[in-house]
């Protein structure tokens, strides 16, 4: 399959849609035990990013980046090279139990505070019994200390999910993605805490008047801080139209 890459302020998103992205690039990679780099990037990654060398060397070395925020959508609108959709984590998440379940794939889960990383897992072996969940650690952790994912190397996982926020979840990949032979490797943010019920998605209808932050927001307002990387992020991207359409 011919992949499509589509640059937003520098770094490339993959230009895909989840069915396609799914059985077109993931599930063979996954069937061929080809070890694989996954990364979801809002607004506020590709701000991060351009604003640390080092972080963006870690999220451009990935196999892909996907749109997960609508902000992202916008921004390939604005510069005439439309996205053709987003590709959340959360429903990136969810594909992979839905596959792992089917295959019978070994999956490990890290990140979050202890309770949530354990009803998280509870949750995943309720609703997904055919995986084999080989285990989980909570999120607080030194990313770089070798002794836990040297463990975990060591179960030959299939997905291993990291939900210990960006910039320390990539960096923790990065770091460790040598001690594994295969595995999809890709960081989850707070997808552990909607899975395990202790922050609610936003409904639907949020999700498509394009507010999904602004319910989030609402849910933990200690993201106010996060949020700013948002107006920063717009005027870039109406400046760069602006470039191009001049050019």
């Amino acid at each position: 399959m011919t992949e499509k890459f589509v640059e937003i302020l520098t770094i490339p998103f993959i230009d895909s849609n989840m069915d396609e992205f799914m059985n077109g690039m993931i599930y063979p990679r996954l069937m061929n035990q080809e070890k694989t780099f996954v990364v979801t990037a809002n607004p506020e990654i590709v701000e991060y990013a351009n604003e640390h060398q080092d972080y963006k060397d870690i999220i451009i070395s990935a196999d892909y980046i996907t749109p997960d925020g609508v902000g992202i959508i916008m921004a390939s609108k604005w510069l005439n090279q439309p996205l053709q959709e987003r590709i959340t984590g959360f429903d990136l998440m969810n594909e992979l139990f839905r596959v792992a379940d089917e295959k019978a794939l070994k999956v490990y889960l890290l990140g979050a505070e202890e309770s949530v990383i354990e009803a998280a897992a509870l949750k995943v072996k309720e609703l997904y019994p055919g995986l084999e969940l080989v285990g989980y650690n909570h999120g607080y952790i030194d990313i770089k200390d070798d002794t836990l994912p040297k463990s975990i190397a060591e179960l030959e996982p299939d997905i291993i999910l990291t939900a210990l926020g960006f910039p320390r979840q990539e960096k923790w990949v990065s770091r460790h993605y040598a001690l594994f032979n295969k595995g999809l490797f890709m960081g989850v943010g707070g997808s552990f805490d909607v899975l395990a019920g202790k922050v609610n998605r936003a409904p639907v209808f949020w999700q498509k008047m394009r507010l999904e932050w602004l319910y989030r927001l609402i849910q933990q307002p200690s993201r106010w801080k996060r949020m700013l990387a948002l107006p920063r992020f717009v005027l870039k991207v109406r400046r760069l139209r602006k470039t191009v359409q001049r050019s």
